[in-house]
């Protein structure tokens, strides 16, 4: 599932057939009145019970043929055959926590059914008729067969389900209790609407996430023409430990999105992300790590301001999370939303140079991508290119989201969009012209990269290594990769990597680097998984690390000829190192780049010739 998609399909399992409601001033037929009669008499089924969650369902042929019809004469109906149709399941809990997708206390839910402007609408309400969640229901194929009951725990997490025939209806429950001790000890941090809990100490900028992201969100609302309920406030896990977000993943969506690092759970409405790069020391707050969350923070509000929406077309939800991530970056930073921009537009460039690129037909029918890196590129351009007439963004939501629930909903979306804008195909064009002439930055495998103030942040201290090359393609049988670059001075192995990439795609990665220490320069080959060390020069003097308490900067300039196979590094202080390759390797479309090991390590001035 993709990030955001981050949303976890409800198990409601009712086949969907959409047809216009019945007058309601009509009279009930005699057999409709002999139905109501039933279920309003009705008793209740045995209960089921697991780890102190009790269900049980009015022992009635509920989702009989006369359901729909009857609901549809409203007004026809007592308040107390109103209630009794409301009233068809119970479920009582022990304690705090979430049950299907609302937030409940200890006590007793009762979930029912009324017709909504679209569609059979299934509502919950606590013990004193409040209403706490509004839901869809269809229903194709009526059935006479009264419910039974089931209610199992596993894993922290217990599903409860009522049946009658083939038609099912199940609840996750999961307590506070239980979602915090997956999460472990947190502190909150607070900005405008924003909430955030970490475990990270203030030197990761969690603060500054919170301020960021307060200013980011409200762009939400006039990207929409939304509003959330009163006292809202978004919430955000961010945790530096993968095992709890693991753990967390495991619990709510088990195990979905622990590869993707970030979701936001449908279960309690609430964002998690894994914060994966290095936050100590001076390094600077990644802008990749602050559009996840921001784009994260859109699902949440899409929740809560227009829960409707939530079934929503795929297409739809991730292209307008992009959306939001990108103005959201504008309005609160300015230069993380520069780097933003030139990312995805140098993706654009390269996916569509590899022929990666989702095509917007594919997008809209909601086809797998070649990567998940190019659906998203994909999502972000459809975002903008949308954005052109944000007038009707706002009125593509409003008319959507009164389908209240509907499977009605993606055809008004597509719809809408086939009137308003031009063919799809064209939708992509303006954007992907601009990507073929700003999209030259650079393309990022394994690593954040980050720039501020002319100098290139690459960041791979969670995990192996990784690198960011130029999307800019060798043409001949040479290149030269030149520029300044320094090491972390609190690195006890500084290394920085100069790296020809050969295919850096889905189903092939093959490149060769040397690895820059102070002390040495080594010559590597990646092969798909296989690593080979090909050479080793050793200085007679190290580089400087740090100088008078600086952190030094060293000029390299690293050429390769593919003809002759010869790789020659030369760096500061008339350092050189010269280095043959064992087997010839084609230059031509070879990407150049930098990067490092475990670590980090800054660049700046880089130039491909």
């Amino acid at each position: 599932m993709r990030r955001a998609i981050l949303l976890l399909v409800p198990l409601l399992m009712l086949c969907v057939v959409q047809r216009p409601a019945v007058a309601a001033d009509e009279e009930l037929t005699d057999a409709e009145s002999g139905w109501l009669q039933s279920v309003v008499a009705a008793g209740w089924s045995g209960s089921s019970e697991a780890a102190g969650v009790i269900i049980t369902a009015r022992n009635a042929a509920a989702w009989s043929e006369h359901l729909k019809p009857v609901l549809a004469k409203q007004s026809t109906l007592t308040d107390k055959q109103r209630e009794a149709l409301l009233d068809l399941v119970r479920i009582e809990v022990p304690e705090s926590g979430w049950l299907g997708h609302f937030a409940v206390e200890p006590g007793r839910y009762s979930i029912g059914l009324r017709q909504g402007p679209h569609n059979l609408q299934l509502i919950a309400h606590d013990s004193a008729g409040k209403v706490v969640d509004v839901d869809g229901a269809y229903v194709n194929e009526p059935t006479d067969d009264k419910p039974h009951t089931t209610a199992e725990a596993a894993d922290g997490v217990v599903t409860a389900a009522a049946y009658w025939g083939g038609i099912k209806l199940s609840w996750k429950f999961v307590s506070t209790a239980t979602h915090n001790d997956a999460l472990g000890t947190l502190t909150e941090r607070k900005a405008g609407r924003v909430s955030v809990f970490s475990d990270l100490p203030e030197q990761a900028h969690i603060q500054q996430i919170a301020d960021l992201c307060a200013k980011a969100v409200a762009v939400n609302e006039r990207l929409t023409g939304g509003k959330l309920p009163d006292r809202f406030r978004y919430t955000l896990y961010l945790l530096g430990d993968h095992d709890r977000f693991k753990a967390i993943d495991t619990l709510l969506t088990s195990g979905k999105f622990a590869r993707n690092g970030a979701f936001t759970a449908w279960l309690t409405a609430r964002s998690y992300v894994f914060y994966y790069t290095h936050w100590d020391g001076e390094f600077a707050l990644p802008s990749s790590l602050l559009e996840v969350v921001i784009h994260e923070l859109h699902h949440q509000f899409v929740y809560h301001a227009f829960p409707s929406m939530r079934y929503s077309a795929d297409w739809w939800q991730e292209s307008m999370a992009e959306l939001a991530a990108q103005l959201g970056l504008e309005a609160s930073d300015k230069q993380a939303a520069t780097n933003y921009r030139k990312r995805r537009l140098t993706d654009l460039a390269y996916a569509m140079r590899a022929g990666q690129l989702t095509s917007a037909e594919d997008l809209l029918a909601g086809r797998d991508s070649e990567t998940i890196g190019s659906y998203y590129t994909a999502a972000w351009t459809l975002g903008q290119a949308l954005n052109a007439q944000p007038k009707d963004v706002v009125e593509m939501w409003t008319i959507a989201s009164a389908h209240n629930l509907a499977g009605g909903a993606d055809e008004a979306l597509r719809r809408e969009l086939d009137q308003r804008y031009t063919a799809p195909r064209k939708l992509f064009e303006k954007v992907r012209a601009k990507a073929a002439r700003d999209g030259e930055w650079f393309l990022k495998w394994n690593t954040t990269v980050d720039e501020r103030d002319g100098v290139l942040e690459v960041n791979t201290e969670v995990g192996l290594g990784g690198f960011a090359v130029v999307n800019q393609p060798v043409q001949g049988n040479s290149v030269t990769l030149s520029g300044e670059l320094r090491w972390d001075a609190d690195d006890k192995s500084p290394q920085a990597d100069l790296v020809f990439a050969y295919a850096a795609g889905a189903k092939a990665l093959r490149f060769m680097k040397v690895a820059l220490m102070p002390a040495q320069a080594m010559l590597f080959t990646y092969d798909d998984g296989h690593w080979e060390t090909l050479s080793t020069v050793d200085y007679e003097t190290s580089l400087n690390v740090v100088a008078d308490g600086k952190p030094v900067w060293h000029t390299f300039k690293l050429v390769y000829d593919a003809a002759s196979g010869q790789v020659r590094l030369d760096t500061t202080g008339g350092r050189w190192a010269e280095f043959n390759v064992k087997t010839y390797t084609p230059c031509k479309d070879t990407l150049a780049g930098v990067g490092t090991f475990d670590a980090v390590a800054w660049f700046r001035d880089v130039k491909v010739q």
